[in-house]
Protein backbone atom coordinates (compact mmCIF):
# COMPACT_ATOMS: atom_id res chain seq x y z
CA UNK A 1 0.00 0.00 0.00
CA UNK A 2 1.17 3.51 -1.12
CA UNK A 3 -0.33 6.47 -0.17
CA UNK A 4 -1.14 9.91 -2.44
CA UNK A 5 -2.55 13.04 -0.82
CA UNK A 6 -3.61 10.92 2.41
CA UNK A 7 -5.58 8.65 -0.16
CA UNK A 8 -4.67 4.91 -0.33
CA UNK A 9 -3.18 3.26 -3.51
CA UNK A 10 -3.50 -0.27 -3.75
CA UNK A 11 0.43 -1.64 -4.64
CA UNK A 12 1.04 -5.35 -4.02
CA UNK A 13 4.87 -5.85 -5.19
CA UNK A 14 6.62 -9.19 -5.57
CA UNK A 15 10.08 -10.34 -7.72
CA UNK A 16 13.41 -8.56 -8.92
CA UNK A 17 14.18 -7.62 -12.50
CA UNK A 18 12.59 -4.88 -15.01
CA UNK A 19 8.84 -4.19 -13.65
CA UNK A 20 5.50 -5.27 -14.75
CA UNK A 21 2.45 -2.75 -13.70
CA UNK A 22 -0.69 -4.50 -14.31
CA UNK A 23 -3.68 -2.27 -14.12
CA UNK A 24 -6.94 -4.59 -13.64
CA UNK A 25 -10.43 -3.35 -14.96
CA UNK A 26 -13.57 -1.66 -13.62
CA UNK A 27 -15.13 -4.41 -10.74
CA UNK A 28 -11.95 -6.07 -10.18
CA UNK A 29 -8.62 -5.44 -7.68
CA UNK A 30 -5.86 -6.66 -8.11
CA UNK A 31 -6.38 -10.35 -7.55
CA UNK A 32 -7.53 -10.41 -11.60
CA UNK A 33 -4.32 -10.71 -12.79
CA UNK A 34 -2.76 -13.80 -10.62
CA UNK A 35 -3.55 -16.71 -13.11
CA UNK A 36 -2.11 -14.89 -15.68
CA UNK A 37 0.85 -13.41 -13.12
CA UNK A 38 1.73 -17.54 -12.20
CA UNK A 39 2.38 -18.51 -15.70
CA UNK A 40 5.13 -15.46 -16.44
CA UNK A 41 8.60 -16.29 -16.13
CA UNK A 42 10.49 -15.68 -12.46
CA UNK A 43 12.52 -12.74 -13.99
CA UNK A 44 10.04 -9.70 -13.78
CA UNK A 45 9.17 -7.63 -11.09
CA UNK A 46 5.46 -7.51 -10.75
CA UNK A 47 3.32 -4.59 -9.35
CA UNK A 48 -0.15 -4.88 -9.37
CA UNK A 49 -3.36 -2.15 -8.47
CA UNK A 50 -6.40 -1.49 -8.30
CA UNK A 51 -7.85 1.33 -9.94
CA UNK A 52 -9.99 4.61 -8.02
CA UNK A 53 -12.72 3.08 -6.09
CA UNK A 54 -11.58 -0.89 -5.99
CA UNK A 55 -9.82 -2.88 -3.89
CA UNK A 56 -7.83 -1.45 -1.32
CA UNK A 57 -7.16 1.80 -3.68
CA UNK A 58 -9.38 5.35 -2.44
CA UNK A 59 -11.25 6.92 -4.77
CA UNK A 60 -10.72 10.44 -5.32
CA UNK A 61 -13.39 11.37 -7.84
CA UNK A 62 -16.82 12.65 -6.93
CA UNK A 63 -19.51 13.43 -9.88
CA UNK A 64 -18.61 16.33 -10.47
CA UNK A 65 -14.52 16.08 -11.02
CA UNK A 66 -13.78 12.45 -12.56
CA UNK A 67 -11.17 13.18 -15.34
CA UNK A 68 -8.83 10.78 -16.54
CA UNK A 69 -6.06 13.10 -14.61
CA UNK A 70 -7.20 11.15 -11.29
CA UNK A 71 -5.90 7.49 -12.43
CA UNK A 72 -2.92 8.70 -14.39
CA UNK A 73 -1.87 10.60 -11.25
CA UNK A 74 -2.43 7.08 -9.43
CA UNK A 75 0.08 5.65 -11.93
CA UNK A 76 2.53 8.30 -11.76
CA UNK A 77 2.29 7.48 -7.76
CA UNK A 78 3.18 4.21 -8.30
CA UNK A 79 5.89 4.57 -11.02
CA UNK A 80 7.47 6.79 -7.93
CA UNK A 81 7.28 3.94 -5.39
CA UNK A 82 8.97 1.46 -8.37
CA UNK A 83 11.73 3.89 -9.46
CA UNK A 84 12.30 2.30 -12.54
CA UNK A 85 10.63 2.56 -16.04
CA UNK A 86 7.33 0.19 -16.29
CA UNK A 87 6.15 -2.39 -18.54
CA UNK A 88 2.24 -1.44 -18.35
CA UNK A 89 -0.32 -4.01 -18.82
CA UNK A 90 -3.70 -3.38 -18.72
CA UNK A 91 -7.41 -5.06 -19.11
CA UNK A 92 -10.78 -3.09 -20.26
CA UNK A 93 -10.68 0.14 -18.52
CA UNK A 94 -7.62 -0.78 -17.09
CA UNK A 95 -5.86 -0.87 -20.49
CA UNK A 96 -7.95 2.83 -21.30
CA UNK A 97 -5.98 3.90 -17.62
CA UNK A 98 -2.81 2.60 -19.53
CA UNK A 99 -3.24 4.17 -22.59
CA UNK A 100 -3.93 7.75 -20.98
CA UNK A 101 -0.67 7.38 -18.66
CA UNK A 102 1.44 6.65 -21.77
CA UNK A 103 0.18 9.27 -23.64
CA UNK A 104 0.52 11.66 -20.72
CA UNK A 105 4.48 11.61 -20.98
CA UNK A 106 4.86 11.73 -17.08
CA UNK A 107 4.61 8.54 -16.74
CA UNK A 108 8.20 6.40 -17.46
CA UNK A 109 6.60 3.80 -19.95
CA UNK A 110 8.59 0.85 -21.84
CA UNK A 111 6.22 -0.85 -23.08
CA UNK A 112 2.11 -1.04 -23.58
CA UNK A 113 -0.13 -4.60 -23.30
CA UNK A 114 -3.32 -3.90 -23.91
CA UNK A 115 -5.94 -6.42 -23.15
CA UNK A 116 -9.76 -5.13 -24.50
CA UNK A 117 -8.50 -1.86 -23.64
CA UNK A 118 -11.80 0.35 -24.05
CA UNK A 119 -11.17 4.26 -25.16
CA UNK A 120 -14.86 4.58 -25.98
CA UNK A 121 -14.09 7.87 -27.81
CA UNK A 122 -12.15 5.70 -30.16
CA UNK A 123 -15.44 5.07 -31.59
CA UNK A 124 -16.36 8.70 -32.74
CA UNK A 125 -16.59 9.16 -36.27
CA UNK A 126 -16.73 4.91 -37.06
CA UNK A 127 -19.78 3.00 -38.62
CA UNK A 128 -21.73 6.50 -38.48
CA UNK A 129 -21.30 6.66 -34.14
CA UNK A 130 -23.99 4.08 -34.26
CA UNK A 131 -21.63 1.95 -31.99
CA UNK A 132 -20.73 5.28 -29.93
CA UNK A 133 -24.30 5.90 -29.45
CA UNK A 134 -25.82 2.59 -28.29
CA UNK A 135 -22.90 2.62 -25.99
CA UNK A 136 -23.62 5.92 -24.44
CA UNK A 137 -26.88 4.43 -24.13
CA UNK A 138 -26.34 1.67 -22.73
CA UNK A 139 -23.91 3.81 -19.96
CA UNK A 140 -26.88 6.25 -18.96
CA UNK A 141 -29.39 3.46 -18.85
CA UNK A 142 -27.02 1.76 -16.33
CA UNK A 143 -26.39 4.54 -14.20
CA UNK A 144 -29.68 5.68 -13.97
CA UNK A 145 -30.62 2.56 -12.45
CA UNK A 146 -27.50 2.38 -10.14
CA UNK A 147 -29.05 6.05 -9.14
CA UNK A 148 -32.35 4.34 -8.85
CA UNK A 149 -31.06 1.53 -6.40
CA UNK A 150 -31.22 -1.22 -8.73
CA UNK A 151 -30.09 -4.37 -7.48
CA UNK A 152 -28.08 -5.93 -10.22
CA UNK A 153 -27.46 -2.95 -12.20
CA UNK A 154 -23.81 -4.11 -12.69
CA UNK A 155 -25.03 -6.94 -14.74
CA UNK A 156 -25.99 -4.26 -17.19
CA UNK A 157 -22.20 -3.95 -17.98
CA UNK A 158 -21.21 -6.97 -17.57
CA UNK A 159 -23.44 -8.14 -19.99
CA UNK A 160 -23.10 -5.80 -22.31
CA UNK A 161 -19.18 -6.59 -22.60
CA UNK A 162 -19.80 -10.05 -22.23
CA UNK A 163 -22.15 -12.58 -23.71
CA UNK A 164 -26.01 -11.96 -22.31
CA UNK A 165 -26.11 -13.99 -19.10
CA UNK A 166 -22.45 -13.54 -18.31
CA UNK A 167 -23.44 -11.50 -14.97
CA UNK A 168 -25.86 -14.17 -13.86
CA UNK A 169 -23.13 -16.90 -14.21
CA UNK A 170 -20.72 -14.80 -11.75
CA UNK A 171 -20.36 -16.33 -8.03
CA UNK A 172 -22.32 -14.56 -5.54
CA UNK A 173 -18.87 -13.08 -3.74
CA UNK A 174 -18.13 -11.23 -7.10
CA UNK A 175 -21.69 -10.53 -7.97
CA UNK A 176 -21.80 -8.73 -4.12
CA UNK A 177 -18.13 -7.09 -4.64
CA UNK A 178 -19.74 -5.64 -8.36
CA UNK A 179 -23.10 -4.26 -6.42
CA UNK A 180 -20.18 -2.60 -3.76
CA UNK A 181 -18.41 -0.75 -6.66
CA UNK A 182 -21.71 0.07 -8.75
CA UNK A 183 -21.16 4.18 -7.89
CA UNK A 184 -17.44 3.38 -8.69
CA UNK A 185 -18.25 2.06 -12.40
CA UNK A 186 -20.54 4.79 -12.47
CA UNK A 187 -17.39 7.16 -12.79
CA UNK A 188 -15.51 4.71 -14.60
CA UNK A 189 -17.47 5.25 -17.41
CA UNK A 190 -17.95 9.03 -17.27
CA UNK A 191 -14.16 9.31 -17.08
CA UNK A 192 -14.19 6.93 -20.26
CA UNK A 193 -16.74 9.61 -22.73
CA UNK A 194 -14.79 12.05 -21.40
CA UNK A 195 -10.90 11.04 -22.36
CA UNK A 196 -10.70 12.48 -26.00
CA UNK A 197 -8.43 10.55 -26.73
CA UNK A 198 -7.85 10.60 -30.75
CA UNK A 199 -6.01 8.81 -33.79
CA UNK A 200 -3.83 11.74 -34.15
CA UNK A 201 -2.32 11.26 -30.17
CA UNK A 202 -2.04 7.45 -30.46
CA UNK A 203 0.20 7.93 -33.66
CA UNK A 204 2.59 10.06 -31.89
CA UNK A 205 3.04 6.99 -29.65
CA UNK A 206 6.04 5.84 -30.08
CA UNK A 207 6.26 2.42 -27.83
CA UNK A 208 5.89 -0.86 -28.48
CA UNK A 209 2.13 -1.93 -28.21
CA UNK A 210 0.89 -5.46 -27.74
CA UNK A 211 -2.92 -5.41 -28.17
CA UNK A 212 -5.23 -8.17 -27.62
CA UNK A 213 -9.05 -8.73 -27.79
CA UNK A 214 -10.92 -11.64 -27.90
CA UNK A 215 -12.48 -13.81 -30.89
CA UNK A 216 -16.22 -13.08 -29.42
CA UNK A 217 -15.60 -9.06 -28.77
CA UNK A 218 -19.13 -7.14 -28.98
CA UNK A 219 -19.30 -5.14 -32.08
CA UNK A 220 -17.93 -2.38 -30.13
CA UNK A 221 -14.28 -3.16 -28.53
CA UNK A 222 -13.75 -5.20 -32.28
CA UNK A 223 -14.16 -1.23 -33.86
CA UNK A 224 -12.16 0.15 -30.82
CA UNK A 225 -9.38 -2.44 -31.03
CA UNK A 226 -9.36 -2.11 -34.55
CA UNK A 227 -9.29 1.90 -34.52
CA UNK A 228 -6.29 1.47 -32.31
CA UNK A 229 -4.37 -1.16 -34.66
CA UNK A 230 -5.06 1.29 -37.38
CA UNK A 231 -3.66 4.08 -35.55
CA UNK A 232 -0.96 2.84 -33.44
CA UNK A 233 2.54 3.00 -35.47
CA UNK A 234 4.29 0.14 -33.05
CA UNK A 235 0.87 -1.92 -32.77
CA UNK A 236 0.97 -5.63 -32.37
CA UNK A 237 -2.49 -7.05 -32.73
CA UNK A 238 -4.09 -10.28 -31.74
CA UNK A 239 -7.64 -12.14 -31.22
CA UNK A 240 -7.48 -14.97 -28.65
CA UNK A 241 -10.01 -17.76 -30.19
CA UNK A 242 -12.70 -18.44 -28.58
CA UNK A 243 -12.42 -15.72 -25.86
CA UNK A 244 -14.27 -12.48 -24.79
CA UNK A 245 -13.83 -9.15 -23.02
CA UNK A 246 -13.20 -11.45 -19.99
CA UNK A 247 -9.90 -12.89 -21.51
CA UNK A 248 -7.11 -12.29 -18.59
CA UNK A 249 -9.76 -14.77 -16.36
CA UNK A 250 -11.22 -17.18 -19.23
CA UNK A 251 -8.18 -17.81 -20.79
CA UNK A 252 -5.21 -16.97 -18.75
CA UNK A 253 -2.84 -19.05 -20.27
CA UNK A 254 -3.13 -17.91 -24.05
CA UNK A 255 -3.25 -14.36 -22.64
CA UNK A 256 0.09 -15.55 -20.19
CA UNK A 257 2.01 -16.82 -23.41
CA UNK A 258 0.83 -13.39 -26.05
CA UNK A 259 2.43 -11.22 -22.84
CA UNK A 260 5.59 -13.07 -22.36
CA UNK A 261 6.57 -13.46 -26.25
CA UNK A 262 6.25 -10.14 -27.05
CA UNK A 263 7.60 -9.21 -23.71
CA UNK A 264 10.53 -11.15 -25.06
CA UNK A 265 10.57 -9.91 -28.46
CA UNK A 266 10.55 -6.68 -27.54
CA UNK A 267 13.60 -6.56 -25.12
CA UNK A 268 15.36 -8.54 -27.52
CA UNK A 269 14.62 -5.98 -30.09
CA UNK A 270 15.42 -3.42 -28.07
CA UNK A 271 18.91 -4.39 -27.27
CA UNK A 272 19.14 -4.58 -30.57
CA UNK A 273 17.89 -1.51 -31.87
CA UNK A 274 14.87 -3.03 -33.56
CA UNK A 275 11.86 -2.65 -32.10
CA UNK A 276 10.72 0.26 -34.09
CA UNK A 277 10.17 -3.05 -37.00
CA UNK A 278 8.30 -5.05 -34.70
CA UNK A 279 4.60 -4.70 -36.40
CA UNK A 280 3.04 -7.67 -37.60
Amino acid sequence: MIQLNGLNIDCQDSGDGPVLLFLPGSYSTAAAWRPIQRLLEPRWRMVTTSLRGYGESTDSRSPDDYAMQHQVEMVEALCRHIGQPVHLVGHSFGGTVALAAALSATVPVASLSLFEANPINMLRGRDGDALYEETLRMSQAFETAVHAGEPDAPGRIIDFWGDAGAYAALPDAVKAYCRQTAAANVLDWRTAFAFNVTATDCAALQLPVLLVRGERSNAAMASITTALQDCLPHGRPHVVEGAGHFLVSSHAAACATLLSDFLNDMTHSTRQGTWAGMTD
